[in-house]
């Protein structure tokens, strides 16, 4: 039998010129973090730049350059890190001054090992959750100077005019979720920097996902009328279904069931998995948000066959939708209240991207009757045909 490997839950670094206690951290430590020691302060900035580590433990005491001096250095090169001194009895000035420095804490020699255990968990974590602000900040830096650039080339792309002045409405609901959780976990960190807290992780858990949803946004927008046939291939749709049911799966309260006539191997169609996954997880998201206030929501979907087509049925038990507005629902500027959701570009791209593949799209639905969405594509080998030339291909 082979022994699962452990995951470790993150990086250390030991700064300390005496052995003993760095050989103490390290065998004290190294069952749940890996590991990295330095004897002088100039080694372990050395190893600081290659390893990027979760947290630094360092000696206040050292030959050559002290710890106070390390805690400065490192302090220029990474703001964040979180740092804890080491120091010995009759150095608590010494510890204090640190503080003041820029190190998050201190121990005194020798230490205890419960205490080093929980003191490293609460720092590392401290670090990580740091981390992942960072990152979703510059991924929102990324996404919003790639929409700037993509936004500025609307005028060589007339046929897409409409969908960049939707997709701006679009995008504005996620980014204001963004701002607002971003100003929550700059006052959470403010106000308590040496801890870390269900909601901080909460936070960043919103963040992340909704700079993924402008991300995709931007994405599918930019891939409009750019049909890829390098990236064609056989996609079975009940399984296709099934991931975009579990990227819904915060919805704990929904149930979500697959239904398949036949056998689920003749649901196989032809295409860019990316785009039809991007596709069908939006018809799933809306279906997600029109159950929202339901007592008991449910979405269901539905697979049949039609001669040599495959029919995907998206149904749902939501609030519905208005019959006077049906007309409008795929439209670029539909101005149903879904839009304000984030429906309006998406139910837009959507079709797009089913067109593309040779496929229909229809919307039925009533106000607090629910809704069914009907996908129409060709089953595989009858799409062979349909792409085997871009002269073959519809020009949208």
């Amino acid at each position: 039998m082979i022994a699962e490997t452990k995951e470790l839950l993150g990086r250390i670094l030991v700064i300390d010129d005496e052995r003993g206690p760095r050989e103490s951290l390290r065998m004290v430590l190294k069952y749940d973090y890996e590991m990295f020691l330095a004897e002088r302060v100039d080694a372990g900035v050395e190893l600081l730049r290659d390893i990027n580590p979760d947290l630094v433990i360092m000696d206040i005491r050292m030959p050559e350059k002290s710890g106070i001096e390390g805690l400065q250095e490192i302090r220029q090169i990474n703001p964040n890190v979180s740092i804890i001194m080491l120091t010995g009895y009759g150095d608590l000035d010494t510890a204090q001054q640190a503080i003041r420095f820029g190190a998050n804490d201190y121990l005194q020699k020798p230490f205890d090992t419960d205490e080093i255990q929980a003191v490293v968990k609460k720092y590392v974590a401290r670090s990580k959750l740091f981390s992942r602000k960072k990152t979703a900040q510059e991924e929102l830096q990324k996404m919003t100077q790639s929409l700037g650039r993509e936004v500025g080339k609307t005028n060589k792309l007339t046929s897409l005019g409409a969908a960049s002045s939707e997709l701006v409405r679009d995008l504005r609901n996620p980014l204001t979720i963004i701002r607002g959780y971003l100003d929550l976990l700059n006052y959470e960190l403010k106000e308590k920097q040496d801890t870390t807290s269900k909601e901080m992780n909460e936070y960043l858990d919103q963040i992340e996902n909704n700079v993924v949803r402008c991300a995709d946004l931007v994405e599918s927008w930019r891939a409009l009328g750019r049909f890829d046939f390098s990236q064609m291939q056989r996609l079975n749709l009940p399984k296709l279904i099934n991931d975009c049911f579990r990227d819904a799966a915060a919805h704990s309260d929904i149930s979500f069931s697959v239904q398949v006539e036949g056998i689920e191997d003749q649901y196989e169609m032809l295409g860019e998995r990316l785009q039809v996954k991007r596709a069908l997880q939006n018809l799933i998201d809306n279906a997600v948000q029109a159950v929202e206030h339901t007592s008991a929501p449910v979405i269901t979907v539905l697979f049949g066959m039609t001669n040599n087509e495959i029919d995907v049925k998206i149904k749902d038990n939501g609030c519905g939708v208005d019959t006077h507005c049906l007309r409008w629902i795929f439209e670029s500027f539909d101005n149903t209240a879904t839009v304000e959701k984030g429906a309006g570009l998406g139910l837009f791209i959507t079709k797009k991207v089913i067109e593309e593949h040779r496929g229909t799209l229809q919307f039925e639905s009533r106000v607090g009757d629910g809704a069914i969405v009907t996908v129409r594509v060709p089953q595989a080998h009858t799409a062979l045909g349909y792409f085997s030339s871009p002269d073959s291909m519809i020009q949208s």
